[in-house]
């Protein structure tokens, strides 16, 4: 089952779990979603205990064959990141069976 989060149901999450305001909440994730990609932009990772690593990642060129016209083409190098799982989130994702 795949299920799609946008910001604005993280903030609802967060004001039926805390005493925030609905606005307050919507600033607190636009500014965890900001501090996350102003570290990956800057090419640092993040460790977020008991959630996870995210890792600045830079991925190298490849050659790949373009099927249509049987030419090679190289993709360049990609600023990415790489998400990595903690060892409590994991175990507990594997709890749920």
């Amino acid at each position: 089952n795949f299920k799609t989060m946008r910001k604005i149901e993280i903030a609802e999450y967060i004001v039926s779990n805390t005493t925030l305001s609905r606005s307050q909440a919507i600033a607190a994730t636009d500014c965890v979603v900001e501090a996350i990609s102003k570290s990956l932009i800057n090419g640092e990772s993040l460790f977020i205990r008991g959630f996870a690593t995210i890792k600045a990642v830079t991925s190298a060129p490849k050659k790949a064959r373009n099927i249509n016209k049987g030419t090679v083409v190289t993709i360049p190098a990609q600023n990415t990141a790489k998400l990595v799982l903690s060892k409590e989130l994991k175990e507990l994702m594997n709890l749920k069976k």
